[in-house]
């Protein structure tokens, strides 16, 4: 079978998400459990409407502020938030390769700080042809609906594309859309 499309998830596969060096940061700041501060951060009242694209990332900030009585500036939460990202160069180095053959798209349960920090700061991203993001489009993985949304964009059957991510019940997600679904391991 010959594969048109490669989807990539972003983070964990093309960025290093490094979630906990923000919890860390502000469960010092603060003096309060790692626990606790990470159940604020990742509270699904506040951050499933901001990868949805329901809410602003200034609204995600003043509920983080609120909860965590943090002290920061709005800009030294989006600095924070936005340090936790890094080019994973062992995906990213066989992108322009890739890109040779097959068109690249990228995939992700992401929000617009986020996405615009990866869009802007790391180069190789403009090897993607195009872009899902789940605060753009008010879909997140695993529902089916966000891997044919995808897949449409391109014009190609699910058959035709191979999509990589490193959680897998996103991997079994796009599988059950009829894409062919490989989990990456790092290192």
């Amino acid at each position: 079978m010959t594969y048109s499309l490669v989807i990539f998830d972003l983070g964990g596969v093309v960025v290093e998400l490094q979630s906990d060096r923000l919890i860390h940061q502000v469960s010092q700041l603060l003096g309060r459990p790692f626990e606790e501060v990470h159940d604020v951060v990742f509270h699904q009242e506040l951050l499933l409407p901001l990868e949805l694209g329901l809410t602003s990332p200034q609204t995600y900030y003043e509920g983080l502020r609120e909860k965590l009585q943090l002290s920061w500036t709005y800009e030294q939460f989006v600095r924070a938030w936005n340090d936790v990202l890094s080019e994973n160069t062992e995906v990213t180095r066989l992108m322009p390769r890739l890109s040779e053959r097959h068109t690249l798209m990228a995939l992700s349960n992401t929000n617009v700080l986020h996405l615009h920090h990866i869009k802007t700061q790391f180069p190789s991203m403009a090897l993607f042809d195009d872009w899902v993001a789940s605060c753009d489009v008010g879909l997140r993985k695993p529902d089916p609906e966000i891997y044919r949304l995808a897949v449409s964009r391109v014009g190609v059957r699910p058959d035709a594309a191979v999509y990589v991510d490193d959680r897998p019940e996103l991997v079994e997600g796009g599988r059950a859309a009829g894409l062919r679904a490989i989990r990456f391991e790092s290192g």
